[in-house]
């Protein structure tokens, strides 16, 4: 690690920020929003890059940083710019009207992108690390310890992995089975025949062309034959041995210039990939050294603050107050004293008001009741409040990050650490915080003195005793709308842990096997704008897109308390798409970046069944689950083919009735009574393989976000196979035709590669690769098996109801009901 470094990347991070506060500064231009919707689209869109690179430098400069009071401006920083790189990323999908993905949260920026002169992973917007291991640290500590030892304890520790099982797609009778047996023994037949067939074809033409040459006069003998015989072998083999030297020369050469290394199995202790987990390791125990060597001085420097400065601090401060009471006096012309002594930090009321002051605030409010009387009477006022409203560009974000940039020049601009190779603490700074933490303590100290002066000052001056104004009381927030929610009684009074101990016992409290956003792999749609004009609906998104929004709109706001505060306060999310396409993957993943407990409560699983018998035992597992998400969160509340729970409660043509519709109720009435509150780090995300049949008014009513998992194409296709083999530690020969076998694979789902692999690629097969090389005939027979393949038809279900369920078809029609004609658009808005 160099400090240098870091230091000079966040100086660069800096200036890239600076030099983006004077663009965003723009928007404060009279007639900024009533330029078109295309040019404010690239505005935001360009901020909305430039951002995702600040956070990504800001986030790696946070990581291997260990001075520990410049990580602590950096993480103000950092969440800043996470604020405001999704406020622009929602801004850029408000405008992005120019196309059938109308509003979409899946905007295609590729073309902006290769302007820029970018590469396509420049957008990937992935989880901070810091989430994992300093977030909440010691209380989820102490939760994820309790959930180990349960498990250990009921001999459930290990992980759970998803099993797949394979799949005939034939019925197992004695007709189907001869029928097979047939077939295959005719194929057998016609290839032998075949075979025969061609070998005695080329006999037949050897003899023709010896007897054409004989007839020519020239002398062949069997010597003769057999030399061009061996030189046709020797020059494919020559041939073939010189591919190969070739073959290994460029790898060496690759090798030489660090284009490329040789492949390591990364559990090998001397891998790179261990030793850089080790050096992490390291790293993160200096940081947490660091930090506690911080918190210690800055007690120890308050405490000789207070002794050697906090006398002349508070003499001075009450002089400065002594001296403000005299010039109140002197303006009153010894008439009057300041009301109180917290008026002092009051711009207001620090001085009376002149004569010229108290007439022109009398005039102005004469002048305001004239002047809003018709406007309350009228409809008119009320959308000039929403224009005004509509007019205006939050900032505010904005403004902090240019106080922490302003903090950032004022603190380290001039601050030389050259030295201080060990990155400790520097006293001088942490002085400089420890003094104005002891003023602050100081000042209610001083107000009591100057109160007592007050009173003293009434007496002398005043001739009367001085009536103290009442403290003001505390105002308290209003009451929320008490919305019952069915199961409290039954769980009353009882502890955290006692209730948690029982979701474990009935296997809600899953612990499942570690995963990451960067798993979910795909290639990038370049041509996704292209794809947005031509296509009817909107376009499948790439999972790209769909790994920096799950980090966004899920990941952000579950992992960290301040980015759920200040950001869209949403908790119930609907993950959708065909079977083994990466919906529990990602929410293995989430659950591991963010250090989140997951909570299953599937209907369909036969641990819950049993808790979901009658409506009492519903309502009193709900509670239960919401309630222990509430407290020990962060959590995810997962629910597998929630389509049985959102579907109809009755059967349909063709459409079968939900089985678990019972649910769906006491689930509403969770989300209505707002039991997940908007600081609580808490999602509920459904998942299913068979969105049509959810009902689709109450899905985009209960759900805030759905993310669609769409089907594999080619590139992806190719960049998975290529992953899983690398995996297994496999080198396939040159010759393999891997981009065949992805064309082949159209259809299938990530799920179904990683179920074939692992059946074909054994560590028996491994051992007999270097003698018998793996074939792409291997590959034919566990696809047919795989369950996990759709239709085109089932498939363009899925597409539909993306295009529904997220609005964007209502808004796409509705803006070209508009442009036909605008005073139909208008009356419907």
């Amino acid at each position: 690690m160099s400090k240098q470094y870091y230091n000079n990347m966040w100086q660069e991070t800096i200036n890239d920020i600076q030099d983006l506060i004077q663009v965003e500064n723009f928007q404060n231009e009279p007639d900024f929003l009533k330029k078109p919707s295309q040019d404010l689209f690239q505005h935001y869109a360009q901020n909305y890059i430039r951002y995702i690179g600040i956070y990504k430098k800001l986030e790696d400069c946070y990581d291997q940083m260990v001075h520990p009071q410049k990580k602590l401006n950096l993480k103000e920083l950092l969440e800043l710019a996470i604020i405001r790189m999704i406020e622009n990323k929602k801004l850029v999908i408000q405008y992005n009207v120019h196309s059938n993905s109308y509003q979409s949260d899946m905007v295609n920026l590729d073309e902006l992108i290769t302007d820029l002169k970018l590469t396509p992973d420049y957008l990937e917007v992935p989880i901070p690390r810091y989430f994992k291991k300093e977030t909440d640290k010691e209380r989820l500590d102490e939760r994820n310890f309790i959930i180990d030892k349960t498990l250990q304890d009921m001999d459930l520790g290990q992980p759970e992995e998803t099993v797949i099982e394979e799949q005939y797609f034939f019925d197992i009778k004695l007709e189907n089975i001869i029928e097979i047996i047939q077939r295959n023994e005719r194929g057998r037949q016609g290839i032998k025949r075949g075979m025969q067939l061609k070998q005695l074809k080329k006999e037949r033409l050897r003899k023709e062309n010896k007897t054409k040459r004989l007839a020519e006069g020239e002398e062949i003998t069997d010597e003769q034959e057999n030399d061009k015989s061996v030189l046709i072998i020797q020059k494919y083999f020559k041939g073939y041995k010189g591919r190969e030297q070739v073959y290994f020369m460029r790898e060496e050469e690759m090798k030489f210039l660090g284009i490329q290394r040789d492949a390591e199995d990364p559990k090998q202790p001397n891998s790179q990939f261990m030793k850089a987990q080790e050096q992490r390791q390291k790293m993160t125990l200096i940081q947490q050294q660091h930090m506690k060597d911080y918190e210690a001085k800055k007690i120890e420097l308050k405490k000789l603050v207070q002794e050697t400065e906090g006398p002349e601090i508070k003499e001075k401060k009450i002089k400065e107050r002594i001296d403000w009471i005299d010039m109140y006096l002197d303006k009153t012309e010894g008439k009057k004293l300041p009301a109180k002594a917290i008026d002092y930090y009051d711009d207001k009321k620090r001085y009376p008001p002149t004569q010229e002051e108290l007439d022109a605030l009398k005039g102005g409010k004469k002048g305001a009741k004239k002047e809003n009387k018709p406007e309350k009477k009228g409809k008119k006022g009320k959308k000039d409040k929403k224009e005004e409203k509509k007019d205006t560009i939050d900032l505010t974000t904005v403004i902090k990050i240019n106080e922490r940039v302003e903090e950032y020049l004022t603190t380290w601009g001039s601050t030389d650490d050259s030295t201080n190779f060990q990155q400790t603490f520097v006293t001088d700074v942490a002085k400089g915080l420890v003094r104005s933490s002891v003023e602050t303590e100081m000042n209610s100290l001083v107000d009591e003195l100057i109160e007592i002066e007050l009173d003293n000052r009434h007496l002398f001056l005043l001739k009367k005793p001085r009536k103290r104004p009442p403290k003001p009381r505390p105002v308290k927030p209003p009451k929320p709308k008490n919305f019952k929610v069915p199961g409290a009684g039954g769980v009353k009074g009882r502890d955290v842990f006692d209730l948690l101990s029982e979701l474990l016992e009935y296997g809600i409290v899953k612990k499942l096997m570690p995963a990451n956003l960067a798993d979910l792999k795909g290639g990038q749609n370049v041509l996704g704008a292209t794809q947005e004009q031509q296509f009817a609906t909107t376009p499948d998104p790439s999972y790209p897109q769909l790994r920096s929004a799950l980090a966004e709109f899920v990941g952000m706001q579950l992992g960290s308390p301040v980015l759920k505060e200040k950001l869209d306060k949403m908790s119930y999310f609907l993950f959708f798409g065909p079977s083994g396409s990466g919906k529990t993957l990602a929410i293995r993943a989430l659950a591991t970046e963010c250090n989140a407990m997951l909570l299953d409560i599937t209907p369909s699983s036969p641990e819950v069944q049993q808790k979901f018998s009658d409506k009492s035992s519903i309502g009193k597992t709900f509670y239960t689950v919401f309630y222990v998400a509430k407290v020990l969160h962060p959590t995810i509340i997962f629910m597998d083919n929630i389509e049985q729970v959102f579907g109809s409660a009755k059967k349909k043509k063709g459409v079968p009735a939900a089985p678990w519709a019972k649910l769906k109720k006491p689930l509403q009435d969770f989300k209505k009574a707002k039991f997940i509150e908007p600081t609580t780090r808490v999602v509920f995300i459904g998942c299913t393989n068979q969105p049509e049949l959810m009902i689709m008014k109450d899905t985009k009513n209960f759900f805030e976000k759905k993310f669609f998992f769409p089907m594999l194409n080619y590139d992806t296709r190719l960049t998975l196979l290529k992953y899983f083999i690398e995996e297994k530690g496999v080198k396939l020969e040159p010759n393999f035709p891997l981009s065949t076998l992805a064309h082949l694979t159209e259809g299938y789902t990530a799920g179904s590669f990683k179920n074939v692999l692992d059946k074909i690629i054994t560590p028996e097969r491994i051992k007999k690769i270097p003698d018998e090389p793996i074939t792409i005939n291997e590959f034919v027979d566990r696809l047919a098996r795989q369950p996990y393949v759709k239709s085109q038809g089932e498939y363009d279900k899925l597409r539909t109801f993306f295009d529904e369920v997220t609005g964007t078809k209502d808004r796409r029609e509705k803006s070209k009901a508009v442009a036909v004609d605008p005073k139909k658009g208008g009356k419907k808005k």
